[in-house]
């Protein structure tokens, strides 16, 4: 059963790559399309155990360097710091136990916006390092308003398209250690 999981999630990551590659630009929020491998990282980060996620962000961002024409070491660099909210997350939830889905809800949009504004910096930073220079006021006004405010609006909904169904009996969750073990 475990495999047949495994081949599933690194399947619609794959799906998901090249839906941000291919159809993502022709979708404009804001002026900007939505990085959907970043807002679904983020939710399941959220949702799921951390190792999915741990194992899916380098995935990723191997297949956005390759699909996408940008670097590999930017976009797995890009998409890191969501493997690190996975991991405080999943600790914060264990240490207070029962968590309003309210409340989750608003730190992945929360989670969202900070890994956008993260995303489009090391993507700035990798185009300033590599070509004459950004214009940084127009990018930041345009790029990243448009693709934050974008991001936060597609997370809203594909949070529970997330949720939902790892929810209750089909969610996986951590076993519960006492004592040290």
């Amino acid at each position: 059963m475990a495999v047949v999981r495994w081949l599933l999630l690194l399947g619609g990551l794959f799906v998901l790559v090249v839906f941000q590659t291919a159809a993502s630009p022709s979708f404009p929020i804001f002026g900007v399309g939505p990085q959907v491998v970043l807002i679904v990282l983020c939710c399941w980060a959220m949702v799921r155990p951390p190792i999915e996620t741990l194992v899916m962000i380098p995935l990723a961002g191997i297949g956005l360097g390759l699909l996408a024409f940008q670097g590999m070491a930017e976009s797995v660099a890009a998409l890191a710091p969501v493997g690190l909210a996975a991991l405080t997350w999943q600790a914060w939830k264990e240490s207070r136990g029962h968590i309003p889905l309210t409340r989750e809800w608003a730190i992945t949009l929360m989670l969202i916006s900070a890994a956008s504004i993260i995303h489009f910096t090391v993507h700035a930073i990798a185009v300033e390092l590599s070509t004459s220079g950004v214009n940084w006021l127009a990018a930041l006004r345009t790029v990243m308003l448009g693709g934050l405010l974008g991001n936060v609006l597609v997370g809203a909904v594909v949070y529970w398209f997330v949720r939902l169904p790892t929810s209750g009996a089909a969610a996986v969750s951590a076993p519960a250690r006492t004592a040290g073990f």
